[in-house]
């Protein structure tokens, strides 16, 4: 009840300073079927979301940007199981500073401050920190960040540093992208065990329309330094289309292997593999615009995880109004 009180609150005072102030307001509402079979089990759910957010200019270099949602950290939907109130919470909360024509600074509970098309890190997950951003006309960019993943009180404080450099360019026609990053975890236990994670994640993509048609293909790799062995984690798919509006489509295949000590649970993927950080599985995607605003996607997981490995298979059918 006090959650459903103060999501309450926090929406009319979104509402309100929008009417008052130069606010932009966004969001959706979603409907999900879902059907997971994980071994011999089988179960159906009906499933709902909501995202709320709310974008205020301060000033010509500042913005801030606070965002609401149903859902728990790695998943913004919820079941529908009855007359029971819905989790909601705040998704986004951070200020963006420009502090040059090349760079920014955003402090707060953000968006990954990295970029990757694998699906190595859930991407319903917001960090918490600080990341600087930089990129130069020249197709190079960078960034810098540090994020807080529990605070230690008692203990040591758990975090993640990194940094990413990478380089856009159009070579024979080809939007090409290549980045690298160095992502320094550690995690710290309440008895204060520490469990460390030193990646290097490596990436190229390439888009161009093909026949009036958007197809982009990409590739990664990450590996664990930390680990002593099963310290890798591979990914390639490809996209045909993109669906943005009334009559767009798109379709996409992704494969991903990753052994056991490659990848943190704090980042794995809650739909393919349900969060298991040894997998191997492609997931298939698909999207269509019916109106513009409404979106109707599918997705399946075909997935093996485990040490011994036990079969995990997803089939999901969204809807989903945008404003």
């Amino acid at each position: 009840m006090r959650k459903a009180i103060l999501a309450s609150v926090i929406l009319s005072a979104m509402f309100s300073v929008a009417q008052a102030a130069d606010v932009k307001l966004s969001g959706d509402f979603g409907y999900r079927y879902d059907d997971l079979e994980v071994g011999t089990a089988d179960s159906q759910r009906d499933r709902l979301r909501v995202n709320l957010k709310a974008t205020a200019d301060v000033n010509a270099d500042t913005k801030v940007v606070v965002g609401l949602r149903t859902g728990s950290v790695k998943s913004s939907w919820n079941d529908m199981d009855g007359n029971s109130l819905k989790n909601v919470a705040v998704n986004l909360a951070y200020v963006e500073y420009a502090a040059a024509p090349f760079a920014k600074v955003t402090l707060g509970k953000m968006n990954r401050p990295w970029a990757s098309d694998a699906l190595f890190f859930d991407n319903d997950i917001k960090p918490e920190g600080l990341a600087v951003a930089v990129k130069h006309d020249s197709g190079l960019f960078g960034g810098a960040f540090k994020l807080k993943l529990s605070e230690g009180v008692t203990a040591k404080d758990s975090d993640l540093v990194g940094v990413q450099v990478g380089l856009k360019k159009n070579l024979m026609g080809l939007d090409v992208v290549a980045h690298g990053a160095m992502l320094k975890q550690e995690l710290v236990s309440v008895v204060g065990a520490t469990l460390k994670h030193d990646q290097l994640l490596l990436g190229a993509s390439a888009a161009k329309e093909v026949a009036g048609v958007p197809v982009k293909f990409f590739v990664e790799r990450l590996t664990n330094d930390e680990a002593k062995n099963n310290d890798t984690a591979t990914a390639y798919g490809v996209t045909f289309g993109n669906a943005k509006k009334a009559g767009d489509w798109e379709v996409s295949v992704l494969k991903q292997d990753a052994e056991a000590n490659a990848l943190s649970v704090v980042w794995t993927d809650s739909d393919f593999g349900g969060e298991a950080a040894l997998h191997d599985g492609t997931a298939i995607r698909a999207a269509y615009g019916v109106a513009d605003g409404v979106l109707v996607r599918a997705s399946l997981y075909d997935v093996e995880v485990g040490v011994r490995p036990v079969d995990y298979k997803r089939a999901m059918l969204d809807l989903v109004f945008a404003f």
